[in-house]
């Protein structure tokens, strides 16, 4: 809970082999005083304040109308179980920011992943323009000796589309959710 910020019953008992819908809402029956929770299509859980005190977190989650997208960026994280997996990271160089949804290392091979699920196409692609530009700079190149691939998460055919042509020049990987769960 502490990495992934929300979870839902399906995603928990995956993560954690707890086998079928019931084993797993009986093994977070058994944690509940230390769960928030509410219903989007299943149950989303997130640590409440004795969860949080417990496990030494500062970061306060609630419940909140856009969880697909943290839904989204955990199913890719339960898919390809990365050897290091950093949510909400800040990237900094000269006059360019750019939050990206994760910084995930599989296979030795680094990606900057971003999860589109709501954000209009227009902010995508001025996005994509950043990432060309620290591509130009060669920031990541010194440090890693390559790029990072971008691996993006949309919600459909015609996003995936869209993205591929704005992406023309970066090594990216593009999956739907509907893929990935």
């Amino acid at each position: 809970m502490k990495l992934l910020d929300y979870l839902t019953t399906s995603q928990i008992g995956t993560l954690h082999h707890l086998g079928g819908q019931r084993n797993a809402r009986r093994v977070i029956e058994s944690m509940s005083d230390y769960l928030g929770c509410f219903r989007d299509r299943e149950n989303v859980y997130y640590l409440n304040k004795a969860g949080r005190e417990y496990i030494g977190s500062d970061t306060v989650r609630q419940k909140l109308a856009e969880v697909d997208h943290y839904l989204m960026r955990n199913d890719l994280y339960i898919k390809r179980r990365p050897e290091s997996f950093d949510t909400e990271q800040r990237i900094k160089t000269g006059e360019i920011t750019i939050v990206c949804d994760a910084i995930m290392q599989c296979n030795s091979t680094r990606y900057l992943v971003e999860i589109d699920n709501t954000q209009s196409m227009t902010k995508n692609v001025q996005k994509i323009e950043k990432y060309k530009k620290l591509k130009d700079l060669g920031v990541f190149q010194k440090q890693f000796g390559y790029f990072p691939r971008i691996f993006w998460v949309c919600t459909s055919e015609a996003r995936r589309k869209n993205l591929t042509d704005a992406c023309v020049g970066l090594e990216t990987v593009i999956h739907t959710w509907d893929e990935i769960k």
